[in-house]
């Protein structure tokens, strides 16, 4: 059934505008209209400025509930009924018991829009506002990493600790610590531009430099910067000129006594896909590693996440859970919505009856990888489709449809560069394989067989691993 996209010729409200997105959104949910009595009848549409379109959402699970299932459908109907710059982003009211890190002779800023552009940063910072040092918790795991963080904030290319080399395994919050050091080196230095890459973006922005022939545009914006964030330093893999170009925007910034604050999987001296002659500056500075969280940072983890969300929760469920996810802080924070799922969507009662099934039911602990030639074996079952045709050239619609499916598995649960990726599946190149995993991203909150597919492979991967 189609959808009406007309809009009075007067200039609609954000309150006319947001009915019409509850009213597409209700008819992808078909029977189930429990997310939206959940979460989006607690949203306020607050303003409709210059086709973006402000909602207000009374806490940050609710942002990130609605922001992962429902932003790309939400997106696409602004745009029909807007046009094609209209955009979305929220105010975030957060009731927080614990009382805010203040800063010496600083008032706290206002609750911050997403995203947020101050006047005299010229580009997107691409920092999310979400991620501080308030909601990071610390502890000895992380202890080294994030004093470091704070320091480089403070005096931005001032320290010994330039670059900052952040390290540890996937899920320990290395991403959420570097956006915390951009987010509150914004806040002290108002005056200082600033950029957060991850390396895929850093290497489809220098490609597409190079086929529009804008190389030094590209080259003069990073250059630009006075303190650089690049994410994930592992998968800058792929030809020598993209290592060639980071190589010299790095010693341009560090000469200038700019910040550089790098994140990686591993030690530079265990990146063996990068030059040396890069690893070996990142010895310059500082590395510090992020290991997974003891017990106590766990229980801390755990008090402060659900505290947000204004939940009481038993000492005797909380040391259950403490002591059961061990591996990675993600882990930690994908209990937490489940619980919050099973007590707010399926109403029940938080118990450790309910603790136990939904530790059992996650699997965080693995002992072994998730491989490509698991996610492929999987996938091969699953859709009844030969390896070989999954790696191949075939592009019969199931087959594509179940090669995006492996792709974006393989994007998720291993470590693997996009190049990597590509050989895994045929020899595509990194531009294939990053299209499958936007494709898979972008239909899971609206194609609900996807979403069961996705849902039932993972079960089987983590259920074998």
């Amino acid at each position: 059934m189609g959808i009406s996209t007309e809009v009075s010729t007067a200039s609609p409200t954000a309150q006319e505008i947001w009915q019409r997105c509850l009213e597409v959104i209700q008819r992808n949910l078909g029977a189930n209209q429990a997310p939206i009595q959940t979460f989006l009848s607690a949203v306020q549409p607050i303003s409709l400025q210059q086709s973006v379109l402000t909602l207000r959402v009374p806490s940050q699970f609710f942002y990130e509930y609605i922001e992962e299932h429902f932003s790309p459908l939400i997106v696409r109907t602004l745009r029909r009924l807007l046009g094609p710059k209209a955009r979305l982003e929220y105010q975030v009211m957060t009731a927080m018991e614990a009382a805010p890190m203040r800063l010496p002779s600083q008032e706290l800023p206002p609750p911050m829009v997403f995203p947020g552009l101050r006047p005299s940063q010229p580009f997107p910072t691409n920092l999310n506002p979400k991620y501080t040092f308030e909601n990071f918790i610390e502890g000895e795991c992380n202890r080294l990493a994030r004093s470091a963080g704070m320091s480089v904030a403070q005096r931005p290319g001032q320290t010994a600790f330039n670059p900052l080399f952040i390290y540890g395994e996937v899920g320990q919050g290395k991403t959420h610590l570097v956006h915390a050091i951009g987010n509150y080196a914004r806040l002290l230095h108002p005056d200082k531009v600033i950029l957060y890459l991850t390396s895929d973006r850093f290497v489809q922005e220098y490609t597409d430099s190079v086929r529009s022939k804008k190389v030094s545009d590209f080259l003069q914006r990073l250059q630009s910067v006075d303190f650089l964030i690049v994410d994930d330093i592992q998968y800058l893999v792929g030809k020598a000129s993209t290592q060639d170009m980071f190589f010299h925007i790095f010693n341009h910034l560090h000469q200038k006594s700019r910040q550089i604050v790098i994140t990686a999987d591993a030690h530079p001296s265990e990146l063996k896909s990068m030059e040396e002659r890069i690893t070996s500056r990142f010895a310059w500075g500082l590395a510090a590693p992020l290991y997974p969280p003891d017990y106590e940072t766990r229980l801390a983890i755990l008090r402060f996440k659900l505290r947000q969300e204004g939940v009481e929760i038993q000492e005797e469920i909380l040391s259950y859970l403490a002591e059961n996810v061990q591996s990675r802080v993600r882990d930690l924070e994908g209990v937490v919505i489940q619980l919050l799922a099973e007590t707010s969507i399926r109403r029940r009662e938080l118990s450790l009856s309910l603790a136990e099934q939904v530790v059992s039911r996650f699997k965080p602990l693995r002992t072994r990888a998730i491989t490509v030639e698991n996610i492929l074996k999987a996938v091969s079952n699953y859709f009844k489709i030969h390896i070989d045709e999954l790696t191949g050239k075939s592009r019969r619609k199931e087959v594509a449809h179940a090669r995006h499916i492996a792709v974006y598995l393989a994007r998720k649960h291993t470590r693997h560069a996009l190049k990597a990726l590509g050989e895994y599946f045929g020899g595509r190149d990194h531009s294939t394989i990053l299209h499958s995993c936007q494709w898979v991203s972008e239909m899971l909150p609206i194609d609900q067989e996807l979403n069961r597919h996705v849902q039932d492979l993972e079960r089987i991967l983590f259920r074998s691993a």
